[in-house]
């Protein structure tokens, strides 16, 4: 008798147990198999998905916020949206106005350190710009205005024989000191009236 027909003979005698039928039965996987294509496909748009996301975001690209302002001595609802970018800053502000028609204003730029180099203007330094502006307002029928925060004034007759204004603006504590050019420009101090010799 050959070594394999000693062991068939031996073990033909053993049965294994219902127990461990079941065990071997519990054990087997028993979850829903899903083909690799269709994986695929699932984080495919997963990817998508956050690839958009990302997008969007970039879309954004600064800083955009809801802000109130005064325009023309009236506090008024607009968007502010700031982008920074590698050597400057600018931003939009869009409101509607008392017509109802949408207006943009746009502005930004540089700030210069004590060593002459530039560096973008930060969020706080444009914010501090729009919030203390004044704005001088030519109307058609001749008069001319300055609008600093909730002040309105009519500066129409204090211009000198020379076509210059000088107006100084307050909103409690804070004085803000106007010159109005001949040519409709103007510029605006904290300290003194600017003069053409300045």
């Amino acid at each position: 008798m050959t070594n394999k027909e000693k062991y068939q003979r031996t073990f033909s005698v053993l049965h294994a147990s219902e127990f461990d039928l079941e065990e071997t039965a519990m054990n087997k996987r028993t979850g829903i198999r899903i083909s690799k294509r269709i994986t695929a496909v699932c984080a495919a748009a997963a990817i998508v998905a956050a690839m958009s996301v990302g997008a969007y975001a970039a879309d954004i690209g600064g800083i955009q916020r809801k802000v109130q302002i005064w325009i023309h001595g009236d506090q008024t609802d607009a968007v502010l949206d700031i982008q920074q970018q590698e050597n400057s800053t600018h931003y939009t502000l869009k409101y509607t106005d008392d017509n109802g028609e949408e207006r943009e204003i746009y502005g930004g730029g540089v700030a210069m350190d004590g060593f002459g180099g530039e560096r973008p203007l930060t969020e706080e330094e444009i914010a501090y710009h729009i919030f203390n502006t004044i704005d001088v307002d030519f109307r058609d029928d001749g008069t001319v205005w300055a609008y600093y925060k909730g002040c309105s004034m009519d500066i129409t007759d204090k211009f000198d024989e020379d076509g210059y204004c000088y107006v100084q603006l307050k909103d409690g504590d804070d004085v803000k000191y106007l010159t109005v050019e001949p040519d409709r420009g103007y510029c605006v101090s904290d300290d003194k009236f600017i003069t053409s010799k300045d």
